[in-house]
C-alpha cells in the first residue's frame, strides 16, 4: 500500500476535478453516459492503521479519521539549538522538501530566517500546523487544527520553547475571523501562552511575482517582511529565556 502517493493521488483527483468543472476541454458524452459533473470524484483511504505505522512514522498521530498519510517528520521529539518554535503550512509536502514543496519559497524562506534572525531554520523548530496530508475539503478544519495542536503544545514542552512565529496560511488557520487576524499583525501578542508573531510566509512574494505585481508593491511586501522578523528578533529573542 503506497500511502505516501496519497497525496498525489488526491491532487489528479483535484485537477480532474476543475478540469470537468471549467469544461475546458471538449468532453464527449454519449446519451446514456453520465453527465461528467455528476461524477464522484472523492477519494477518503480507510488505512489500517499499523501499516501507516510501519511505511511512514511510528510516532504518527491518529486522532484524525480521514487523514490521508503523514507529512514527513512532524511527529518525532526534538530539541532545536534555538528554542523558537515556527508554523508554516503546505498543502502538499513532498519526501525531499525542506520546510516548503516549493524550492523557490523553501530557499527565500531560508535567506530571510538567516539574514534577519542570525540562524538557519535548522537551529529552531520548524512544524506543520496540520501535521497530516489531508483531503482539500479537510484542509483547515477547526476539528482536525484541534487535533494538531496537542502537537504544538507538547513541541512548546519538550523543546522549552521561547517564542511561536505563525507563518502565512498557518496563522489564518489559527486566526479564522480576519479583523482578529489584522489586530494582531505587526505586534507581539500571546498564544499558547508564549509571545508570538503573524509573518507573511514566503508564498507571498512568489505569488506576487508570478502574478506581476508591481515592484513597488513587492518591495513594500518583502520590507513588511523583514520588520516582523526584526521585531521577532528584537522583542522576542533579544528578551531572552524571561518570556517564559
Amino acid at each position: 500500500m503506497r500511502v505516501e502517493l496519497y497525496p498525489e493521488f488526491i491532487a489528479l483527483l483535484d485537477a480532474a476535478k476543475t478540469v470537468i468543472a471549467r469544461r475546458s476541454v471538449l468532453l464527449w458524452q454519449r446519451s446514456d453516459e453520465t453527465d461528467p459533473l455528476n461524477i464522484s470524484l472523492s477519494f477518503r483511504p480507510v488505512i489500517a492503521e499499523k501499516i501507516v505505522h510501519q511505511a511512514l512514522d511510528r510516532n504518527a498521530c491518529v486522532a484524525c479519521e480521514r487523514r490521508i498519510s503523514y507529512k514527513k517528520d512532524q511527529f518525532a521529539p526534538v530539541t532545536p539549538a534555538e528554542p523558537y518554535l515556527v508554523l508554516v503550512h503546505n498543502d502538499f509536502l513532498g519526501p525531499r522538501a525542506a520546510y516548503y514543496n516549493d524550492p523557490a519559497e523553501n530557499a527565500l524562506f531560508e535567506k530571510m530566517f538567516e539574514g534577519v534572525l542570525g540562524f538557519s531554520p535548522r537551529a529552531a523548530l520548524v512544524r506543520e500546523i496540520v501535521r497530516c496530508h489531508v483531503s482539500k475539503e479537510d484542509t483547515g478544519s477547526e476539528g482536525y487544527l484541534a487535533n494538531c495542536m496537542q502537537h504544538v503544545r507538547r513541541d512548546i514542552e519538550h523543546a522549552g520553547v521561547r517564542g511561536i512565529l505563525l507563518m502565512g496560511r498557518a496563522a489564518s488557520f489559527v486566526f479564522r475571523d480576519k479583523a482578529e487576524l489584522a489586530a494582531r499583525q505587526n505586534k507581539v501578542f500571546e498564544w499558547q501562552n508564549l509571545p508570538t508573531m503573524l509573518c507573511p510566509g514566503p508564498n507571498r512574494l512568489t505569488y506576487m511575482r508570478e502574478k506581476n505585481f508591481p515592484v513597488e508593491q513587492i518591495n513594500a511586501e518583502r520590507q513588511n517582511i523583514f520588520a516582523v522578523l526584526t521585531m521577532f528578533r528584537d522583542q522576542i529573542i533579544g528578551a531572552g529565556p524571561t518570556n517564559r
